[in-house]
């Protein structure tokens, strides 16, 4: 293979590995311009230099398709590295599904499909791009945990009073919980709140109720 080719070849995986990335680094990403660019790059050499091998060595037989899944478990890794888990929910999953589309399109250009590599790119921006703006105007689901404490009392009463005014505001009852004690009753509600904004305005009126002693809200991690 001529070198010209090679370097062409490298030159497009660093060119279409950094427009994704530069994306990721724009949005203050962990992994963004250079870690992008690194990947596109490091797919494109080990595919460059297993036809490079094959050419080279006629009496070897050179399996691209090994060359490949290594470099996708690789690849697999180093995503896994970026995906952090949070408090409020799980962070990372685009950035690491990112690096493994830039080690795709590394793999398309050290094989020289380049149409098909640019095609991708633009694929790849217009689902980052335009697809984050429509993803802020969709309801999303969001889960939460209310435990209130009241003065001993009629347990399914306080129960149903406590989903009526739920109810009202848009969240839904998906598990109960309570425990009785000496002091009276714990009852720990999950919900899920179905529009955008969650209305945190029921706590307060739960905590309103007769018997009522505390009242905490918390965010639930991850999906109920």
């Amino acid at each position: 293979m001529p070198i010209t080719d090679s370097l062409l070849r490298l030159l497009a995986a660093f060119i279409l590995g950094g427009i994704v990335g530069l994306e990721r680094q724009i949005h203050g990403r962990p992994a963004g311009l250079r870690t992008h660019i690194l990947v596109s790059l490091g797919a494109a050499v080990a595919v460059i230099a297993g036809v490079q091998a094959e050419l080279s060595f006629p009496s070897l037989t050179i399996d691209t398709g090994r060359i490949i899944a290594g470099v996708i478990t690789g690849i697999g890794f180093l995503g896994a590295g970026t995906i952090v888990r949070y408090r409020e929910g799980i962070g990372g999953l685009t950035t690491a599904a990112c690096i493994w589309f830039v080690s795709m399109i590394g793999i398309l250009c050290g094989f020289a499909f380049y149409a098909l590599a640019g095609i991708a790119s633009v694929a790849a921006l217009l689902v980052l791009l335009i697809l984050d703006t429509l993803e802020g105007k969709l309801p999303v689901a969001s889960y939460w945990t209310l435990t209130v404490k009241s003065n001993e009392r009629p347990l399914i009463e306080f129960q149903k009073q406590c989903r009526v005014i739920l109810a009202k505001r848009g969240l839904d009852v998906k598990s109960t919980t309570f425990k009785i004690s000496e002091d009276g009753i714990e009852l720990n509600l999950v919900l899920r709140a179905r529009k955008r904004k969650t209305d945190f305005s029921a706590a307060e009126i739960v905590m309103e109720l007769e018997g009522v002693t505390s009242v905490k809200w918390a965010h639930r991690s991850g999906q109920w």
